[in-house]
């Protein structure tokens, strides 16, 4: 049937401009899981402890120090006690980053979605740019929005505040951290999903690298061997960190050698993802 009998129309242009595929890619991967009331949920519980913190903060001021003794730091708006918040909050960053993250890639080679991908004008660092985009997202989520949430709290109810550290100097450390951090851990954990078919495979791993790194520098460090603390996956991000707030790492290794590492993680997950995700060509 010849296609002007179906009520074919020419395409026109509606004169807007397109979004950059990094962009396009990024919004389909950040939308998707807000619509699910479970991942909703989950995002909640995250706030929690801001919401804690936020409390333990108002107290302070009605209290003095009473509460900064019972809270054990969690009253503290310094850039230090900000980043002990940020620290605590590495296990809520693992279950959303396992969750979002899992099935990012791995779902695109289970269902051929690389070619449906690659066969448009797409390049690879777009695709891997627009799925790094979506975890730093939900990274940042849990982690740097809260401490903007917190700055502008403490410095809106606390009387005298010190508006350049609160509104300036401790979110832009935060930011930086954060940025930098998320990035490189949102890079290995895609490494990670474009080796799998199976989201639930990736999971596993991510939980064995998280966990499983954190038991064996604990182990190794109650048995003299602090040198071993540079397998701590986490702990070399919260150790490399601490330069950025200006306190002194968890860790018996130097910040120096938890960049190193840092640097050896990111620079691996970049080149099994250049390995695992190949362009393809469609012939007509």
């Amino acid at each position: 049937m010849p296609v002007y009998d179906r009520g074919y129309t020419h395409w026109e242009s509606s004169g807007r401009r397109a979004w950059p595929a990094i962009l396009v890619i990024a919004k389909r991967g950040i939308s998707g899981p807000l619509k699910r009331r479970g991942m909703l949920v989950l995002l909640a519980l995250c706030w929690i402890p801001a919401i804690v913190k936020g409390g333990f903060i108002y107290a302070h001021l009605k209290a003095g120090d009473v509460v900064e003794l019972l809270g054990v730091g969690w009253a503290s708006t310094n850039p230090e006690g900000l980043f002990a918040f940020i620290q605590k909050q590495w296990y809520f960053v693992f279950m959303v980053l396992a969750i979002v993250g899992a099935g990012l890639i791995a779902t695109d080679r289970r269902d051929n979605g690389l070619s449906l991908y690659f066969s448009r004008p797409l390049g690879l660092m777009s695709y891997i740019g627009g799925k790094t985009l979506i975890l730093l997202f939900y990274y940042c989520l849990v982690t740097l929005f809260p401490v903007y949430a917190l700055c502008l709290f403490a410095y809106f109810i606390a009387p005298g505040a010190n508006g350049m550290e609160l509104l300036l100097l401790t979110p832009l450390r935060a930011t930086v951290y954060c940025l930098l951090t998320g990035v490189s851990m949102s890079l290995v954990l895609l490494a990670f999903s474009s080796v799998a078919k199976r989201s639930i495979f990736v999971m596993v791993w991510w939980a064995i690298l998280i966990f499983g790194t954190i038991t064996i520098a604990g182990i190794a460090n109650g048995l003299g061997e602090s040198r071993l603390e540079a397998l701590n996956f986490v702990g070399q991000y919260h150790n490399a960190g601490a330069v950025l707030f200006a306190t002194s790492g968890n860790l018996s290794i130097s910040e120096g050698v938890s960049f190193l590492v840092i640097l050896g993680w990111t620079t691996a997950a970049l080149w099994l993802l250049w390995r695992r995700i190949r362009p393809v060509e469609v012939v007509s």
